[in-house]
């Protein structure tokens, strides 16, 4: 009787935990991938970022020239992104966002499609970036970056935390 007992309630966890979706620790994957190149930045000096559209839609990000923390390296607008910072073991509730004004560009990319940015940190310290976006079939073309302020159906992707250093005197 034990012996019935104990099988029929391993046999209940094991259920639970299937049923229960237990994840293999492999994330689902991104529609939208943003990746800093290199593991550590110099203040000042120019880094790679690239966004890349793992999916099939096509989605619209805002490219724009009003950063704080994070500029353009070549002169060229950079993804609206939100930047937060980590100060000590906790991420600071503060986002410096840049707001896609009227001087506002929308780039599609299309599914499978890298672009690649040149972007310099102004501050050293440890970072994240925020990167709001849009399937461009929500919007009539045109408006793309119009549209990403009244929040319908936008979506946002974050990179890894990544390091900045102050550069060497």
């Amino acid at each position: 009787m034990k012996r019935l007992l104990f099988t029929t309630a391993s046999l209940c966890v094991l259920v639970l935990v299937v049923s229960s979706g237990v994840r293999t620790g492999v994330p689902p994957k991104d529609e939208l991938l943003i990746e800093v190149v290199g593991d550590q930045q110099v203040v000042g000096k120019p880094f790679a970022i690239r966004i890349k559209n793992n999916g099939e839609r096509r989605l619209t990000i805002c490219l724009t020239a009003c950063g704080r923390a994070i500029v353009s390296a070549d002169g060229h607008p950079l993804p609206a992104f939100a930047v937060q910072t980590r100060v000590r073991k906790k991420w600071s509730k503060e986002i410096l966002g840049c707001d896609p004004g009227s001087d506002a560009t929308a780039s599609i990319l299309h599914g499978g499609e890298v672009q690649e940015f040149q972007a310099k940190m102004v501050q050293p310290g440890r970072y994240r970036l925020y990167l709001s976006y849009k399937d461009v079939s929500v919007e009539p073309v045109g408006a793309h970056c119009e549209a990403m302020k009244d929040g319908k159906a936008v979506q946002e992707v974050v990179t890894d935390e990544f390091e900045v250093i102050a550069a060497p005197k």
